[in-house]
């Protein structure tokens, strides 16, 4: 990578953490990707010593950090952080929210570039701190979706509201009956999860052709489990939907 090659920043603000990445101006190919706890360890990173020609941004958080971040890349970088929002339609697909504002812009970026991904009918499975389902047909409409804990929030609350204690050492997951307590709760959660999701693909039977996508800190786990046909994990779902909603000006095409 030339020290002078024009890069574009994508920034997604979780409640957690920050995850970056750059991608090449001119061909949009991903040149580095990676995550901080916070906007401090965000300025010292050394990979961000380059050269900025946009910077677009989604984030789930409040206008504090947000604020920090556009004034960091202004100051820094000499252009103004574009900050994703959720509209009623946008690279093909429509929100049927009746308030737009209440669909969180995580979900919707997913959605934006796994119809871009599949160009027909489509369902997002993240799986993270939350679990959520979304579902496109193939004119893009957005036909609903569900959000329901994740499998550590599931664990947690059983600990927090009954004399249930986890070891939390299991590492062996599976939908058979448990023999413990450990198996019992670990396998419990996951086949509901997993429930939920052949129910949905099942629904979506008489659909036609249907691209699943896994994306999420447990997406390896459950799409090992699932076992579904044309299904493949993308972690990227959300950054690569900020290309759909916030495109590059000087780019003739998005990154898929």
């Amino acid at each position: 990578m030339s020290i002078n090659q024009r890069m574009i920043l994508e920034l997604d603000v979780g409640n957690s953490r920050i995850k970056w990445r750059l991608l090449a101006a001119d061909d949009l190919a991903v040149v580095g990707v990676g995550h901080v706890s916070g906007f401090d360890e965000l300025q010292r990173a050394p990979e961000l010593e380059v050269v900025i020609s946009m910077a677009r941004m989604c984030s789930v958080r409040g206008g504090g950090i947000n604020k920090k971040l556009e004034d960091w890349v202004r100051v820094k970088h000499k252009v103004e952080l574009v900050q994703a929002a959720v509209t009623q339609s946008c690279g093909g697909v429509t929100n049927q929210y009746a308030d737009v504002s209440r669909l969180g812009i995580d979900r919707w970026l997913a959605m934006l570039a796994a119809y871009r991904r599949a160009d027909g009918a489509c369902m997002i499975i993240d799986s993270g701190t939350a679990f959520t389902i979304d579902v496109l047909d193939a004119q893009g409409l957005h036909l609903g979706g569900y959000i329901i804990p994740g499998l550590k929030l599931m664990r947690s609350s059983l600990e927090s509201n009954t004399a249930i204690r986890l070891s939390g050492n299991h590492c062996v997951y599976s939908q058979s009956l448990g023999h413990s307590t450990d198996e019992a709760v670990f396998n419990g959660t996951v086949t509901a999860l997993l429930a939920t999701i052949k129910q949905q693909r099942g629904a979506l039977g008489r659909a036609g052709t249907v691209e699943i996508y896994f994306a999420g800190g447990d997406a390896g786990l459950l799409h090992g489990l699932a076992g579904l046909d044309r299904s493949e994990i993308v972690t990227s779902l959300v950054l690569d939907g900020l290309d759909v909603a916030c495109p590059n000006p000087d780019s003739a095409r998005g990154r898929v």
